[in-house]
């Protein structure tokens, strides 16, 4: 018999910024009851979803294969209105407001510092929103005009954006509980882990191969990004707010572009301590041939990915490099490129747009089967080094496996 249980574990702080975590970290597992699974695979989830968009998934993987099903609800998931994010005005929110409107000569009712909750800020939107109609029909604005805005996310959990690490950890701390803890025979704590994402969420499973890659034997990926975008990371309004917005919007006010992003503690100014420095970027940059060599001295990850030459958001230049360089030092690392409309099928790939519309119960009936196969014929052995270190820039990132979690030091250089 299929079973669900929901869990709820401690997990990792934020090491980098020095930030005691608030939350538990929440995940599901899907097993049968009445089988001991091959392998632990996890379904990782991209930006706008939760673990509760799987639950299909999860039975389909259960009944179809021999595996267990595992989905993480990771540090900062709930960084959308559909997973429990709220609108909020930071100070830089306000102030792109107040020059907007004086540029567009629009006169607010009162000082923006006074915006102090959601509903005072829906309130002064719907009086812009308004201000612009009456001036269109005054002849005052084209009928075309509309004004850029920036709000900001509050996600779930009082939880903010730390990018990919802490995320990456939660992924390897939920292995880590499921080796010892899992309901059914793990192999002595030896069992296959697949990891598999789609954008994000494939970012992420290749980000955990890195970080502790003694623990991941398989990552399958659609769309991921070999370096992390600028435009995700949360705190890109502080260059260019249109530009470097996570998503925007004119589905809540129909003359106001309404550009979003998540909180962050991380700056641009590199005179705080939370200046997003170089270092802070290399470590979770999957593209750096130097940290590829490392990871290649640990035992060697399989890998498997889909990209579209048109994908609006992520570089196939940048992902084909990435496995070249994988394929170079030893990995079995297969990159299936989408470059024309004639591999455009209608069912598998059905557009050449990001994420190519690939179902993800298509893309594991296609890949996992092999997948497992190939895992299977190349059991890792127990591997004792449980550590791994990164030299970026002025930093050295050090991961460890420790009392059954995923541990992070940081050392200047």
């Amino acid at each position: 018999m299929i079973v669900s249980k929901t869990y709820e574990i401690d997990s990792c702080d934020d090491v980098e910024l020095g930030i005691k975590r608030e939350s538990k970290l929440e995940f599901k597992l899907w097993y049968d009851d009445e089988k001991t699974p091959e392998a632990l695979v996890f379904v990782v989830q991209g930006m706008g979803d939760d673990i509760s968009s799987i639950q299909y998934v999860g039975d389909y993987m259960v009944r179809q294969f021999n595996t267990a099903v595992v989905g993480v609800n990771y540090h900062c998931i709930g960084n959308r209105p559909q997973t429990g994010s709220t609108f909020y005005l930071d100070d830089i929110d306000k102030l792109i407001l107040k020059v907007s409107c004086e540029a567009a000569d629009i006169k607010l009712p009162y000082d923006v510092d006074k915006i102090q909750d959601y509903k005072q800020m829906s309130e002064i939107f719907h009086f812009v929103n308004n201000q612009i109609i009456e001036g269109k029909q005054k002849g005052n604005f084209t009928p075309n005009y509309f004004l850029n805005l920036h709000v900001s996310l509050q996600p779930a959990k009082n939880e903010y954006q730390n990018f990919g690490i802490m995320q990456a950890q939660d992924l390897l701390n939920v292995t880590l509980y499921l080796k010892k803890h899992a309901p059914f025979d793990t192999m002595g704590g030896g069992i296959p882990v697949i990891m598999i994402g789609s954008s994000h969420g494939g970012y992420l499973a290749h980000l955990a191969a890195k970080i502790a890659p003694w623990l991941v034997d398989g990552v399958l990926d659609n769309s991921a990004y070999a370096k992390f975008l600028w435009r995700v990371v949360g705190f890109g309004k502080e260059i260019d707010f249109m530009q470097y917005s996570e998503f925007s919007t004119f589905d809540f006010f129909h003359h106001i572009n309404t550009h979003c992003s998540t909180k962050t503690f991380w700056t641009s100014n590199s005179s705080s301590p939370c200046f997003f420095s170089p270092a802070r970027r290399k470590i979770r940059n999957l593209l750096e041939e130097d940290h590829l060599l490392e990871q290649s001295k640990c035992l060697k990850t399989c890998f498997v990915s889909y990209h579209s030459l048109y994908d609006e958001y992520v570089s196939l230049k940048e992902k084909t490099m990435l496995y070249k360089e994988l394929e170079k030092l030893g990995f079995d690392a297969t990159l299936h490129s989408i470059t024309k409309e004639s591999q455009v099928d209608g069912k598998f790939i059905k557009n050449l747009n990001h994420g190519m519309g690939i179902p993800v119960k298509l893309l594991i009936k296609k890949e996992l089967p092999l997948m497992l196969e190939k895992i299977k014929q190349n059991l890792k052995k127990d591997y004792k080094e449980k550590c791994i270190s990164y030299p970026c820039e002025d930093l050295l990132y050090q991961f460890s496996e420790k009392d059954d979690k995923i541990s992070l030091k940081i050392d200047k250089i």
